[in-house]
């Protein structure tokens, strides 16, 4: 040390040193003080927490918002859709509905000829079927003239009387 220095200096460089051991017990006493570090700690992590979670509430109102603007656009695309698609179905539904309707008038006006050509042919057939087993008939279906049956029908005539008269005696046993 130097005699150079003066009482004041020496004074100032004491209450600065002074100072600057107070800061530094200061300190060690704030590191030695567990329960404000962790209230401190707390404080941090509370705050940090916070502004986090704000954080996230913006950004889940942002995405749901978005999420509405896309369903709602989705949803009119759909509805277009289905109106669309209802809309081909319903007149698709008619052109088939009247090619069926016509479709079955045809159909319809081919049995009936076909009906018609099929009975004018059995009649035709029973009124010659008649010629031959009866005989002939006049125009209001009175017999003018007989001819004898063939023994080959009256022989059938009589095994299936007697097929039927045995049938109904078993069914009485």
């Amino acid at each position: 040390m130097s005699d150079t220095r003066s009482r004041e200096e020496i004074r100032a460089e004491i209450a600065e040193t002074r100072a600057e051991l107070a800061d530094t017990a200061s300190a060690l006493a704030a590191k030695a003080d567990v329960k404000a570090q962790v209230k401190n700690a707390v404080a941090e992590k509370k705050e940090a927490a916070a502004d986090k979670t704000g954080q996230v509430k913006q950004a889940v109102a942002e995405k749901a918002e978005q999420v509405k603007q896309v369903a709602a656009e989705k949803t009119e695309q759909v509805k277009q859709t289905a109106a669309e698609k209802t809309k081909h179905v319903k007149q698709t539904a008619a052109e088939k509905t009247e090619q069926v309707r016509h479709a079955t008038v045809d159909g319809l006006a081919h049995v009936k000829q076909s009906t018609a050509q099929h009975t004018a042919r059995l009649a035709e057939t029973a009124a010659g079927t008649t010629d031959q087993f009866v005989g002939r008939t006049d125009a209001d279906g009175v017999v003018r003239e007989r001819r004898s049956m063939p023994l080959a029908v009256a022989a059938a005539i009589a095994v299936a009387g007697a097929a039927v008269v045995t049938a109904l005696v078993r069914r009485r046993r």
